[in-house]
């Protein structure tokens, strides 16, 4: 048999013939490196562009524009296909482009017939075709073509996706997806390095044949591509790097060949728009690959993915610190099973993953897990906390007894690591180790030990100390001051002052009882025998700004040893209480920083949380909310009920029998009457405030195995162990968006307040008897 007159080389020719009845049948079979021409050199034949390993066959420009046969002035669009392999991409470039003429190889065989890239000059149109190999082939280097193939979509100004799928198939959605994503992130900035100004990607055109089932139809509400567009966001994906995407889809009989017409035609129109992308000459097409080859190359790891078994049937729980997986079955913590990883792991200080084992227990053959506390087990809460402060954190041995103090001698303390234990370092389980955070807080417990024991002697003294301090008050106050004992509201804003636990003071002038937002003003009352500035009324410092000499109220003032008393009183009183002052403050900064250094990391720190997360009344003593409430009212137009303060005490008058606003009602534990003290939930860090935080209970993921203080919203999360800080504070924030999205008027009010009080009510009396101190106890007299 004679060869074809357009082969030149006789190796390259692939007879198939049947000897019985059928005539031979010839396919292009090209070499893998070297173009095809013909004798006359009239018909074009592909040459190889990229091979599989992404090197590329043409060294400079001259040389790609002598393949291409073109000028290197000639303007070009590059049109290239892709597709899955055996889809037909080979011959929908001969047919579209050069009228069926075997410029690409196709071939019967189960093998691919397109390893690379190949390219091929269409004069006519002025197109650049580039065809590629198919998706989901057979090779061992999966990730770089796919690489490959993203780096000549990013050069293509015209990009043809080919299928011959009944339906759409994922793997297109990915493809494309994975294209558009990667034109955004790298190739554009790597593009307009060179001068290519444009961030636009190529045009996309899907084109879809089907034999028995219906391509996409577009109708009156919504288009083929918006259809498209809908399933790239129901997978995550974006194509917003594509100028343009449209749908090709046609319907041929099984038993009739394509017709390729509409894609010729899309194809067409496409060229013919510049508007986008204008033709660019052959060097700069080359130029842009050679850029991106030379930028984006190297190897990659080629690492099978087979996720059986372990995606479909072991436990989904991650390690969170060396993000290893749970070797057991699912469901086995239902079953009592704890996580498990033969792996080991890695320590970070943030989790804090690693256990002590007693040194001497474990050269016996003993694995005694030991942990760092702030107190020994036979120590009580204040000897506990002497020893604390004066000998540090301790470690105990059930066997061994007490085998480490941090602060032991006065110099030379090593660490356990180095001297007591044996460390081991073990996984840190999504809401488990509660051992390992129990460790954390056994500071924190030691001071709720103590302030429970403060809280019971401050709740059995208050009283009786505040009676004493009344009757010593009034033995050495002027006759004319009105007793304290007679004194229920203030003279002025009748302010209920046991309900408000406002502290009361005497005017200097009248002798009345009033309140510190009404007696602010500091004048002398020469008249009545205070010739330095002292603490008057509003009234009375009106009438003494008139008149200095004036004897403000209506009681008289018998003599001048009568006011003598009361100054030699404060005298002596300021005089102690300076000393007094000079002598807690330090002890009370030694608290302070040993509280700081004892709470919990995941607690909210003081600072930034002003309000209670839940209620948002504002922390602070009765006094300074007062003082805020006032300076607030001052600064805003009259009639005005934006503020927070005033809208809880419109909304709580008449809980607190119109005595005043609600600053935070009269709570558990030393909160006084219109105090709002701080707190802190034990399972989600917030800081609440008294009456939200009534409840007690365990705190198994928090590592707080006894009952400790809990805000009502967490109250209503179920706990356990599957919970973890983040899922709480999500929780809880469900919990409250009901009441957040509320309107604020007093129907919505009452239904909080009822919320809240059923909440409350479901906590039993001793949770009550054991409400852990408040953060901070202080005492205030006049």
């Amino acid at each position: 048999m004679q060869p074809m007159p357009f082969f030149q080389d006789e190796a390259l020719r692939l007879d198939v013939i049947n000897d019985a009845e059928f005539k031979s049948i010839p396919f292009i079979n090209t070499n893998e490196h070297d173009s095809i021409d013909n004798e006359n050199g009239s018909t074009p034949r592909a040459f190889l562009f990229l091979d599989a390993d992404e090197n590329l066959q043409i060294a400079t420009p001259e040389l790609f524009c002598k393949k291409l046969k073109c000028q290197s002035l000639d303007k070009i669009k590059v049109i290239s296909i892709f597709g899955n392999t055996g889809d037909g991409k080979s011959h929908t470039m001969n047919q579209v482009f050069f009228n069926g003429e075997p410029v690409f190889r196709t071939s019967p065989e189960q093998s691919s017939c397109t390893i690379g890239v190949y390219a091929a000059m269409q004069r006519e149109q002025g197109v650049l075709c580039l065809d590629t190999e198919g998706l989901l082939g057979t090779t061992a280097k999966s990730n770089k073509r796919m690489r490959m193939l993203l780096k000549i979509l990013a050069i293509s100004d015209i990009v043809v996706y080919r299928t011959r799928s009944e339906r759409l198939h994922s793997d297109m959605y990915e493809f494309l997806g994975t294209a558009s994503k990667a034109f955004c992130l790298h190739f554009t900035q790597a593009l307009q390095a060179m001068g290519n100004g444009s961030t636009l990607g190529p045009a996309v055109i899907i084109f879809h044949e089907t034999h028995y089932t219906k391509p996409l139809e577009s109708t009156v509400e919504e288009s083929a591509e918006d259809k498209l567009r809908n399933n790239f966001a129901l997978l995550n994906y974006e194509t917003n790097a594509f100028s343009s995407l449209r749908y090709v889809g046609i319907q041929t009989d099984a038993n009739k060949s394509t017709n390729f017409q509409k894609i010729s035609d899309a194809l067409h129109l496409e060229i013919e728009n510049t508007s986008v992308r204008s033709p660019r000459q052959p060097a700069v097409v080359f130029k842009a690959m050679k850029l991106l080859n030379q930028k984006f190359a190297g190897e990659i790891i080629e690492k099978a993915i087979n996720p059986f078994p372990e995606q479909y049937f072991t436990c989904g729980a991650h390690c969170e610190s060396c993000s290893r997986r749970c070797q057991r079955s699912m469901g086995h913590v239902s079953d009592g099973e704890p996580h498990f990883n033969t792996q080991p792991c890695n320590y970070q200080h943030q989790f804090g993953n690693k256990l002590y084992l007693c040194k001497a227990c474990y050269n016996n053959g003993k694995e005694i897990v030991v942990s760092v506390r702030a107190q020994a087990q036979t120590d009580t809460a204040w000897s506990g906390l002497a020893k604390y402060v004066w000998k540090g954190d301790v470690i105990e041995c059930p066997y061994c007894g007490e085998i480490y103090r941090a602060r032991q001698y006065w110099y030379g303390n090593k660490s356990p690591e180095a001297s007591v234990v044996h460390v081991q370092v073990v996984h840190v389980w999504k809401g488990g180790n509660a051992a390992l955070r129990a460790n954390a807080h056994s500071a924190q417990m030691v001071l709720d030990s103590v302030n429970s024991i403060s809280e019971a002697f401050t709740n059995i003294s208050a009283p009786w100390a505040k009676a004493l301090s009344g009757m010593l008050a009034d033995k050495v106050a002027p006759s004319y001051w009105r007793p304290n004992q007679e004194i229920i509201m203030c003279h002025a804003c009748r302010r209920n002052f046991e309900k408000s636990g406002m502290p009361k003071h005497h005017c200097r002038g009248c002798g009345e009882g009033f309140c510190h937002t009404c007696s602010q003003h500091r004048v002398p009352v020469p008249a009545r025998g205070w010739l330095q500035p002292v603490r008057v009324c509003n009234d009375c410092y009106q009438q003494l700004q008139r008149k200095s000499d004036a004897t403000p109220g209506s009681r008289p003032t018998n003599d001048e040893g009568d006011i003598l008393v009361r100054k030699y009183g404060e005298t002596i009183y300021n005089t102690i209480s300076s000393v007094a002052a000079v002598a807690i403050d330090y002890p009370k900064g030694k608290s302070t920083m040993i509280k700081d250094s004892a709470r919990p990391a995941y607690w909210v720190p003081d600072a930034e949380s002003p309000n209670c997360f839940i209620c948002k009344s504002i922390f602070g003593r009765a006094e300074e909310l007062e003082l805020a409430k006032n300076s607030s009212e001052r600064g805003k137009p009259r009639g005005s009920s934006n503020s927070k303060i005033d809208a809880r005490s419109s909304g709580s008058s008449s809980s607190n029998g119109g005595s005043g606003p609600r600053v935070g009602a009269a709570g558990a534990g030393v909160d006084g009457p219109g105090d709002c003290r701080r707190h802190h939930c034990r399972r989600c860090g917030q800081a609440v405030c008294s009456n939200c935080s009534k409840r007690r209970m365990p705190v198994l993921e928090r590592g707080w195995q006894t009952d400790v203080r809990v805000c009502d919203a967490c109250a209503c999360v179920p706990s356990g162990s599957q919970h973890s800080g983040n899922n709480i504070s999500s929780a809880i924030s469900d919990a409250l968006n009901e009441e957040e999205a509320l309107p604020a008027n007093g129907l919505c009010e009452n239904r909080r307040e009822s919320n809240r009080s059923s909440i409350r009510s479901n906590s039993s009396s001793s949770d009550c008897r054991n409400c852990n101190a408040s953060d901070d106890v202080k005492a205030k007299s006049e």
